[in-house]
């Protein structure tokens, strides 16, 4: 349409190869979209391709429109949540990376400034998790909620790096080898076993499971050295 200029339907359907009645409804929704013009001349409809830059218009458009429905979104977010069943045990899944991705993220999101967060088990792990489990430590610097973790003697080597003011650290004594992980914040427990794509990471919402981690966790605490 952009090589004919002004044109007949009957053109557009020849080199289009598409069927006529076809042709009018994509030609209607290109008008909608404000990139193909229709004005009437001596009784036919007359079509024209705009300038390619009505292209980018679309675009912005549609960006706009994907932008007023998110805020929407998030205002009506607090009532959805409500209409959600009550579960005494509410528990989730994560396979693979791209899970436990999802799993840190869920996490960056759920934190609250005076919840504690506490880890233990952090061991070997693959460059890109170990990247990436790192955005908690950037996320507290900002939001200033309390982070403890136990790290035995393979992961101690990570240390340094998730230092903070708000971050207390202990290292389990010699010898003593934790594969998995888990970590818990509010009613929240996370355990996580693998590496890479075979990793799986189990989240439990449960206060009183929370509860029963969180004394395991104060016990291990007390038998830890301070990094």
């Amino acid at each position: 349409m952009l090589s004919f200029g002004e044109s007949k339907v009957g053109p557009i359907i020849k080199e289009s190869g598409i069927s006529r009645s076809k042709v009018y409804d994509i030609l209607e929704r290109l008008i909608e979209k404000r990139v193909v013009s229709k004005i009437e001349k001596k009784g036919v409809f007359v079509y024209q391709a705009l300038p390619p830059n009505a292209l980018l218009n679309m675009i912005k458009d549609k960006g706009e429109q994907l932008k007023r429905e998110e805020e929407l979104l998030q205002k009506i977010l607090p009532q959805l949540s409500l209409l959600r069943p009550k579960q005494k045990v509410n528990i989730m899944v994560y396979e693979g990376f791209k899970g436990f991705k999802a799993m840190i993220d869920r996490t960056i999101e759920e934190l609250e400034k005076n919840d504690v967060y506490e880890a233990m088990g952090i061991s070997q792990t693959t460059e890109s998790m170990r990247h990436y489990a790192r955005k908690i430590y950037d996320v507290q610097k900002v939001e200033k909620f309390k982070a403890r973790s136990i790290f035995d003697e393979k992961g101690a080597y990570k240390i340094a790096e998730r230092k903070t003011p708000w971050h207390e650290i202990r290292i389990l004594p010699k010898g003593w080898n934790t594969p998995a992980l888990f970590t818990i914040y509010g009613s929240t427990v996370g355990i996580h076993l693998g590496e890479e794509e075979s990793i799986v990471s189990v989240v439990i919402e449960n206060k009183q499971i929370a509860k029963s981690f969180r004394a395991t966790f104060e016990a291990m605490w007390q038998i830890s050295k301070p990094a």
